[in-house]
């Protein structure tokens, strides 16, 4: 894994999205800049970092760019996906129920939380649905790395700290709560109204 900087880190996760789409053997730096928006100067600085030969006139291999992304970002697609859950299944957990949000990645969702057993009950999903209770059993159980946390917020603290203790390495938080973990557990949080204001303050 390489050393990259927050932003480059971010623009590389969407190049590698754009490059899976592309039938194409082939990219330049300025079709991906016109899919992107970014400056070709900005793709070539970031590819740089990925220590790969400048592109030809014909582009980057696909392959190889995607290689490198995936070398550069520690993953190894060649392993097994990483195993995720999503905990809190009200409407927005119920959304990302659909995990064709995770095709083409190394991650795979194969578990639900709540702690409405008739909601549970009722509820559609490729992957097994369990009640909240049963978290510290399963997460262990089915090697679960990563969960996505769409409770409410006055419950998001407690079902942390239960991800935790369950052996969790990395919370997608949706709520409004900041977390307090152990500095070794990573959190993205994920709140629309916050992106919105780093976004007006750029």
């Amino acid at each position: 894994m390489i050393n990259l900087p927050q932003r480059t880190k971010e623009r590389l996760i969407i190049l590698e999205r754009l490059i899976i789409q592309q039938e194409e053997k082939n990219i330049t730096s300025k079709k991906l800049s016109a899919l992107t928006g970014w400056s070709e100067d900005t793709i070539r600085r970031d590819i740089l970092h990925l220590h790969m030969k400048a592109g030809s006139k014909s582009g980057y291999s696909t392959a190889d760019l995607k290689s490198a992304i995936d070398s550069a970002l520690g993953i190894d697609s060649s392993r097994q996906k990483h195993n995720c859950c999503i905990v809190g299944l009200d409407k927005l957990g119920s959304a990302l129920l659909d995990d064709s949000f995770f095709e083409d990645s190394p991650f795979s969702l194969v578990a639900g939380f709540d702690t409405n057993v008739n909601r549970i009950e009722m509820m559609k999903s490729s992957f097994p649905l369990f009640a909240t209770l049963d978290l510290e059993i399963k997460v262990p159980s089915m090697k679960i790395e990563y969960a996505l946390l769409t409770v409410s917020d006055d419950r998001a603290q407690q079902i942390a700290d239960r991800l935790v203790s369950a052996g969790i390495k990395g919370i997608v938080n949706y709520t409004n709560v900041i977390l307090h973990l152990p500095k070794n557990i990573l959190v993205r949080n994920v709140n629309p109204v916050l992106i919105l204001k780093e976004m007006h303050a750029e």
